[in-house]
């Protein structure tokens, strides 16, 4: 590890600043000024970002924590903020103009984890635990939104976000942090059930909750969002109409690739990870060209082919497993990467508090759901655990938030203190959801 993170310092010093154009010059030769910087040496960060996030990973699991946790702290060790925070003399491991080229990664893993999570959910298991799963998904958001909100809205005078802003506006920027808060990581969760082998009525609940509320959060958002549009001069057709295309073309996409998988894998023998991959790129492309939501397309493609085509799609399912580990490094590397230091570090009183909130929020949703649904210990006492992740999804929706708000000048303050939020529990989640598949004995060691 030391060795590699020596051998890349050496190549950037030697190599001068990637945001200059010219990339390493005495080692690869004199390369042309790229119209773009940073594209020229990408492919390094993407590879040290691949392997010293795997590494880092394989040697925090000796100590019994995550493997996500390890690749989230190598991504804040060689990430462009805790160079800056730091400003040591010599240039960032992972410069900021090459991570934005990354954002590929995610793009790749949003949808990879969305045809997974989706695969994991069966209509038999909807048929009979429904009732229990939406009792579970009301009790803990009305926790979270409850606990969250009215603290927020308490102490309101003190945070500076709030403070300054009229009352009507202030109610709306409450409701909107209480509803951000509500966000979890389908990522987080389905990484850590494939790195751990969990298999039980913990591992399939904890997923099956992550996926519901994060879908119910895509329309609680939007419709927020849509609020604040129609607020404006007449926007409220468009808007409406922009949250149902969202919503409703989301699910047609997801249905398309479904069938156009189905087909292929019916005429197509042996390894299937070129498709995947060109599948994965699809959605996300198709996300950003038509608007949808890419993590919701995916997690509908994945639920059809699981249920309409069981047999038919197991090969495709086994290769997207080849390709979770190395994808899940890199996503959650360059999420560790990305984690606003500077941001945490003037926001954290706030950051801390709100996440005091949410975790207690969290906790007695969970526990009066657990009690409304019939839940049994030890489930009843640890199912809270898997509710704490946030990670892709929450910092989606926070840079969609921002996108909504521009021209306010709020916006930049109320994104990095979410992103502040989704720091702090991108950090503690992973090893707590550990300890509750743990205390719930569905860890296959």
């Amino acid at each position: 590890m030391v060795l590699l993170l020596a051998a890349v310092g050496s190549l950037r010093a030697w190599g001068g600043d990637a945001d200059s154009g010219s990339m390493l010059p005495g080692v690869l030769g004199d390369l042309p000024r790229l119209p773009v910087p940073g594209v020229g040496t990408a492919a390094l960060s993407l590879g040290l970002l691949l392997v010293g996030s795997f590494v880092l990973g394989e040697i925090v699991a000796l100590a019994g924590l995550p493997r996500v946790s390890g690749a989230l702290l190598f991504g804040i060790l060689t990430g462009p903020n805790l160079h800056a925070a730091l400003a040591p003399p010599f240039p960032a491991l992972v410069p900021q103009a090459e991570l934005d080229y990354l954002q590929f990664v995610d793009a790749l893993a949003v949808s990879l984890i969305g045809l997974v999570a989706g695969g994991e959910i069966r209509i038999e298991f909807l048929r009979r635990s429904g009732g229990m799963l939406a009792r579970l998904v009301a009790a803990e958001m009305s926790g979270v939104l409850l606990l969250v909100g009215g603290g927020v809205a308490a102490l309101s005078g003190t945070i500076p976000l709030l403070s300054e802003r009229g009352t009507g506006e202030r109610w709306y920027l409450v409701a909107v942090l209480a509803a951000m808060t509500v966000a979890k990581s389908p990522a987080i969760v389905t990484a850590m059930l494939r790195e751990t082998r969990a298999s039980g009525a913990f591992a399939h609940l904890a997923l099956s909750i992550t996926v519901v509320k994060d879908l119910s959060l895509v329309i609680l958002v939007s419709a927020l969002l849509a609020a604040w549009s129609t607020s404006g001069a007449g926007g409220g057709g468009a808007a409406a109409l922009g949250v149902g295309w969202h919503l409703a073309g989301s699910l047609l996409v997801g249905a398309v690739f479904a069938a156009v998988l189905a087909a292929v894998t019916l005429r197509t023998r042996g390894r299937l990870d070129l498709l995947v991959v060109v599948v994965g790129f699809s959605i996300a492309l198709a996300g950003r060209m038509l608007s949808i939501a890419p993590l919701l397309a995916g997690i509908t493609a994945g639920f059809a082919l699981a249920n309409a085509a069981p047999n038919r799609s197991r090969r495709l399912f086994n290769s997207i497993d080849d390709l979770l580990p190395a994808t899940y490094a890199l996503f959650f590397a360059v999420a560790g990467a990305r984690i606003g230091l500077s941001s945490l570090a003037a926001l954290w009183p706030w950051a801390l508090g709100i996440s005091a909130l949410r975790l207690a929020g969290i906790w007695c949703g969970m526990r009066a759901g657990c009690a409304w649904a019939g839940v049994r210990p030890p489930m009843r006492t640890w199912l809270w655990t898997s509710m704490v992740p946030q990670a892709g999804v929450s910092i989606a929706l926070a840079a969609e938030a921002r996108n909504a708000f521009a021209g306010q000048p709020w916006a930049d303050l109320l994104h990095a203190l979410l992103l502040s939020i989704v720091a702090l529990h991108e950090i503690v989640g992973p090893p707590l959801l550990r300890l509750g598949l743990l205390q719930c004995g569905e860890v296959r060691r």
